[in-house]
C-alpha cells in the first residue's frame, strides 16, 4: 500500500541522485486522486545556506524532505568551511524554518558519521564517531536539526547508486558494463542501495514517528564485490585490481565498516529492506549500463 504523502510537500535537493529519484516516486502521488501539491527544489531554486531563501521555499509546507548537502566526501576536506556552511549550518536554517511552517521534517544524513570500529550493524542508538570533515559536518546538521526542535526524522542512507548519478557508485555499472579499468575497495563493508529504494522507503518514513532511521539493502559486500556482482549480471570479465582501503590513498578517511540495522525500520513495518543482491536484481535494467542482457 502506498503511503499517505502530506501535501504540500517540499523537497530540498531535488537535483540530486535522491532528490530526483523522491520526485520520480511521486509521480502520480496524491491523497484520494487528489494531485499532490509538490515543490521540489533544487539548488539554484533554493540554496540552504540563504536563510530567507529557506523560508520562503519552505512556507505553508506540511512536510519538507531535506536531501541537499554537499556529498563529496573527498571535496570536503578541500573546502571544510563550505562543507560546514552548507551540511551544518544549513540543515539548521532549514529545520528552523519546517519548525516554523508546523511542517513535518525527514532530514537526510550518512553512514559516515560513524567510524567504522563496530562489530555489529549499526543502529540508530550507536554514538557518532566521524573520521572525516565531510562525516562531522553532516553529525554536526544532525545534532542542530535536532536542537532545532520540531517533527523530525533524521534519516540516515549509505551507499547510494542510480541513474544519472555522478558520485562513483552511480558510475559503477556503466563503468563494468565498458570493461574499463578499475581499481576497487576490497576492504570496506557496505550496503550499495538504489536510490530508487531509499525515496520508496523516505516517503513511507513521513508517516513514521519522528526519530532517527537507517535506510539501506540487508546483507554486506565490498565496493569490488558489488563490481563482481555486476559483471556476473552484464556478462562481462570482472578484471578490477582489487586492493585494501588504504591503497586507494583518497584525502578523505573512510569508516571501514558501513553496515546498518535496520530495527528502527521494522519498528514502523517498512523492514526488513531487500538485500543487496535482490535490490540491484531490481534496479539493473533502470541503470545507465551498456548492452544488458536480454
Amino acid at each position: 500500500q502506498a503511503p499517505a504523502i502530506p501535501s504540500p510537500l517540499v523537497i530540498l535537493g531535488a537535483g540530486g541522485l535522491l532528490g530526483r529519484h523522491l520526485v520520480e516516486a511521486l509521480a502520480g502521488a496524491g491523497a484520494s486522486g487528489a494531485p499532490l501539491a509538490l515543490r521540489a527544489l533544487d539548488r539554484r531554486a533554493c540554496d540552504i545556506t540563504d536563510e530567507a531563501a529557506v523560508a520562503r521555499a519552505v512556507a505553508g509546507a506540511a512536510a519538507v524532505i531535506q536531501c541537499a548537502a554537499l556529498t563529496s566526501v573527498d571535496g570536503a576536506e578541500a573546502a571544510p568551511a563550505e562543507a560546514q556552511r552548507v551540511n551544518a549550518l544549513g540543515s539548521e536554517r532549514v529545520a528552523r524554518a519546517a519548525r516554523a511552517a508546523g511542517a513535518r521534517l525527514i532530514h537526510v544524513s550518512t553512514d559516515f558519521v560513524f567510524d567504522g570500529e563496530s562489530a555489529a550493524p549499526y543502529e540508530v542508538d550507536a554514538a557518532p564517531r566521524p573520521l572525516s570533515i565531510y562525516g562531522r559536518t553532516k553529525a554536526e546538521g544532525e545534532a542542530r536539526a535536532r536542537a532545532a526542535g520540531g517533527d523530525l526524522r533524521v534519516v540516515r542512507v549509505q551507499a547510494l547508486y542510480g541513474r544519472g548519478g555522478t558520485g562513483f557508485s552511480s558510475r559503477l555499472p556503466a563503468l563494468v558494463g565498458a570493461c574499463a579499468p578499475l581499481t576497487l575497495d576490497g576492504e570496506r563493508r557496505v550496503q550499495p542501495t538504489p536510490a530508487s529504494l531509499a525515496a520508496r522507503l523516505l516517503l513511507g518514513l513521513l508517516e513514521a514517528p519522528p526519530g532517527t532511521y537507517h535506510v539501506s539493502t540487508a546483507g554486506e559486500t565490498t565496493w569490488a564485490g558489488f563490481a563482481r556482482a555486476l559483471a556476473a549480471r552484464l556478462g562481462v570479465p570482472f578484471g578490477a585490481t582489487v586492493v585494501a582501503t588504504a591503497d586507494l590513498k583518497a584525502p578523505a578517511a573512510r569508516p571501514r565498516y558501513c553496515l546498518f540495522g535496520h530495527d528502527s525500520l521494522c519498528r514502523v513495518g517498512l523492514g526488513p529492506p531487500p538485500s543487496w543482491e535482490a535490490a540491484l536484481d531490481e534496479a539493473l535494467p533502470h541503470l545507465s549500463v551498456p548492452a544488458l542482457p536480454r
